[in-house]
């Protein structure tokens, strides 16, 4: 008997070298690492453990809707929520019955319905400048 092959009998059976430990495995252990840092509302942290789910498999949709309700609630960043929960929606397949894709449209009528008006809106700007051509008043140009 070899030495190595000595130390291998030797060895706990729950230890596990890097070639033993399979695929499903290394993403159970980022969803824990993502759901503990998501508890402590660390939320940098869970969107880098949600991010190393989703390159192992792009098609998680849990990880997904796990990082757009993170933008949502916690980072309060509704651009990147909405577009997070339409890829969301996407990945459920536009199905209804799909409770991520309904989550994620309720997120999106939410966020929707919740955000605020742009300071200005170009309706305005050009009914200001057709105001200012009607009283006799052309808006300054600058020469370069």
């Amino acid at each position: 008997m070899s030495f190595q092959r000595l130390l291998r009998s030797l060895r706990p059976a729950a230890v596990r070298t890097r070639a033993e430990v399979t695929l499903e495995d290394e993403i159970a252990l980022y969803r824990r690492r993502a759901e503990m840092a998501l508890r402590e509302e660390r939320w940098n942290d869970a969107l880098v453990f949600l991010a190393k789910i989703l390159r192992l498999n792009p098609y998680d949709v849990a990880a997904r809707m796990a990082v757009a309700q993170t933008y949502h609630r916690g980072l309060e960043e509704p651009t990147k929520a909405i577009l997070t929960y339409e890829k969301v929606i996407a990945a459920a397949g536009y199905d209804e019955s799909n409770p991520y894709c309904a989550s994620a449209r309720e997120g999106i009528r939410e966020l929707s319905a919740s955000m605020e008006e742009p300071p200005f809106v170009l309706n305005d700007l050009v009914t200001e400048e057709a105001d200012q051509e009607e009283i006799g008043v052309l808006p300054q140009t600058i020469a370069l």
